[in-house]
């Protein structure tokens, strides 16, 4: 597999390098720092998990209803602009959300809401052109191993920045001579994580503008209704390697609703384990099972470690069993991984939960990113992906804000329980569809 990176490597564009190291840097300060300490940041400043969940909502909700203009703007502008655009919203808003600490306190919880909303703004336009842009930028004999090289970069580099979360507070407990339940004391590490987002934006502004004239293929091998053929050298030169026909998906003048509005309701159901696991993972380990803030930078870290290895399996695994089936196997584990985070009341089982969660994401997210992006005409690709992002961050907006109030009337497990039955609705859903594509 690694040998497979090595030989493909000199294929990716620089356009595909640059975004790499954007992607790795907002993996680090993102995926986590920012995702280890912020819900603890919370905490600290005096609010609950109602406030908490509101908080996590907001900032889904931002993401949602941002995220159809992002694809919108994105097949006006082109992707490259708006990615762009949105990555600098998204930096300011983490630096300007860490100043919460010193912000007067009548003003404080408007100025987290106010600043979450930024962030994520900024995050859906990022997101959500970024998957047509390297669309564009890629052909098909690299596309599955820059896709997938993204699924491993983006926690590994989680991995390093969740080590760093938890032993940055210390540190500057120590050199600040404050307490780590001080707030002050994580206000530094969430702003130096947040500047470091700079190198990863001008790493953007080198991109260049430019459109992959490519042949497009169905990730199943398959053929949706509406699609025209054409021709592909690389099959012609290798057709043991790519047996399905090149075809460019669709009629760029006729909206795609049937993709569209399937792919939608997946990422409504599909996110639900991912989201409560990420948004209330460390606080149940704060405050109901009382494991320190360490232990849970390990814990995160570790799943963060296991992710970046895992990632880097979208690669042979498309190539054996199509974009579709990897992602319908690597999201049943997701659901596995929440049952046992909901099931037990044990700090060891509820992380190996959260770790399998984590880890099988980074496979399935690529995955099934790919897979809708190529049911679409590339004209579509931006409308869809925005799409896409959106039903995952109303999804995430509605756990993340009942979820709050949810834990304070019968505690964290049924949530987590919760997530894991949505999520394995989500893949019944698209192993159905999936399975109508690839005999049609």
């Amino acid at each position: 597999m690694i040998r497979d990176f090595v030989e493909a490597w000199p294929l990716f564009s620089g356009n595909a390098r640059r975004f790499l190291l954007s992607a790795t840097l907002a993996g680090f300060t993102y995926s986590g720092v920012y995702f280890l300490l912020a819900n603890l940041f919370l905490a600290r400043l005096g609010y609950d998990e109602a406030f908490i969940g509101l908080f996590i909502a907001t900032g889904a909700a931002s993401f949602a209803v941002s995220s159809l203009p992002a694809g919108i703007m994105g097949r006006r502008l082109g992707p490259r602009r708006s990615m762009i655009g949105g990555y600098l919203f998204l930096m300011m808003g983490l630096i300007v959300l860490s100043m919460a600490a010193v912000v007067p306190v009548a003003w404080r919880s408007a100025w987290l809401l106010t600043c979450c909303a930024l962030r994520e703004f900024g995050n859906s336009f990022y997101i959500v052109n970024a998957n047509p842009f390297l669309m564009e930028t890629t052909g098909e004999e690299e596309r599955r191993f820059v896709f997938a090289a993204r699924g491993a970069v983006v926690p590994l580099a989680g991995f390093l920045g969740a080590l760093a979360g938890g032993v940055l507070p210390i540190w500057t407990a120590t050199i600040l001579e404050t307490h780590e339940t001080d707030p002050v004391t994580f206000l530094v590490p969430l702003l130096l994580g947040g500047c470091l987002l700079l190198p990863g934006w001008i790493a953007l502004l080198r991109t260049q503008e430019e459109k992959a004239e490519i042949p497009e293929r169905i990730g199943t091998g398959t053929l949706p209704s509406g699609a025209t053929m054409n021709t592909s050298a690389n099959a012609a030169a290798n057709p043991a390697a790519h047996p399905e026909p090149a075809v460019v998906p669709g009629d760029p003048t006729v909206f795609p609703f049937g993709p569209i509005l399937t792919m939608v309701g997946v990422g409504l159901l599909y996110i639900a384990a991912m989201s409560v696991s990420m948004s209330f993972f460390n606080l149940y380990m704060d405050q109901e099972l009382g494991v320190s803030t360490s232990r849970i930078g390990s814990v995160l870290a570790i799943g963060q470690l296991l992710a970046a290895p895992a990632g880097l399996m979208l690669a042979p695994l498309s190539a054996r069993l199509g974009y579709d089936r990897t992602f319908a196997l690597s999201a049943a584990g997701v659901v596995l991984g929440a049952l046992l985070l909901g099931l037990s009341g044990h700090w060891l089982m509820a992380s190996i939960g959260a770790v399998t969660v984590t880890a099988l994401s980074a496979i399935a997210f690529p995955a099934i990113t790919v897979y809708q992006q190529e049911l679409v005409h590339p004209d579509w690709r931006p409308v869809m992906s925005g799409a896409y992002m959106m039903s995952v961050a109303l999804s995430w907006s509605a756990l993340a804000s009942g979820g709050g109030y949810f834990i304070t009337e019968v505690g964290y497990q049924p949530i987590f329980l919760l997530g894991a039955a949505l999520t394995a609705a989500g893949v019944v859903l698209f192993s159905v569809y999936a399975r109508l594509v690839r005999q049609a």
